[in-house]
């Protein structure tokens, strides 16, 4: 079977996309946390048998009640500004500085761990594409999944990297971001020994500019 995982979904218009350009795939799964977001994603795709939506954040283990902050702004897909739209910045990492986040601000959600979900409800011999953009928390996920070997049912990814927007204050800013660059380059080294073809830049491994450049080029 041949499979594409969203991982942080948000409305679904990018994997609307997605399906238009890779309709190969059995099932497209989408993971959003936020219940406004499943509900437009679940909406848009309510005539396709095809499109799996499911409402958890990823992360490294199964919860219940889960903090996760999210950000509001003027305009749908922006992170900028005041309003009432959901923001694309919106994290389970209370510590990322970017996005308008508020430690004050948040839903609770259920969180799921991925490497066991992988693990339960795939087979190695699946084909599987992963999409990942869940704001800083790559890292522990993926990491998490080498650890397991859950990495080991994927076939490709896609993601989005936040190490430069993730801190714990301002003040010590430069040195934390000299010491995520170090967790980063440390996992680009791994996922490449494992065969992943990534590079650590988001001008070449995220789909959002994946699809931008299709988009100019069509």
């Amino acid at each position: 079977m041949k499979y594409y995982i969203d991982i942080g979904a948000y409305d679904g218009e990018l994997l609307s996309e997605i399906i238009d350009k890779f309709p190969i795939y059995d099932r497209y799964i989408a993971f959003e946390s936020v219940p406004e977001l499943c509900n437009r994603i679940k909406k848009r795709f309510k005539n396709s048998e095809k499109v799996s939506v499911i409402q958890k954040a990823v992360s490294t283990i199964d919860l219940k009640d889960q903090k996760f902050y999210v950000c509001y702004c003027a305009e749908r897909g922006g992170c900028k500004g005041k309003g009432k739209e959901i923001g694309t910045g919106s994290s389970l990492l209370k510590t990322k500085g970017t996005g308008n986040l508020n430690k004050k601000v948040f839903i609770r959600v259920e969180t799921i761990d991925f490497s066991k979900y992988i693990v339960s409800n795939f087979e190695k011999e699946d084909d599987i594409i992963l999409k990942i953009d869940i704001e800083g928390k790559e890292y522990d996920v993926l990491e998490h999944m080498i650890e397991t070997g859950s990495i080991f049912y994927i076939n490709k990814i896609y993601c989005e990297w936040h190490y430069h927007k993730i801190k714990k204050h301002w003040d010590n800013y430069h040195n934390i971001k000299l010491k995520n660059k170090k967790r980063h380059d440390k996992l680009i080294k791994k996922l490449n020994n494992l065969g992943f073809k990534l590079t650590g830049k988001n001008t070449v491994d995220e789909m959002d500019y994946i699809i931008k450049v299709w988009r100019k080029d069509n």
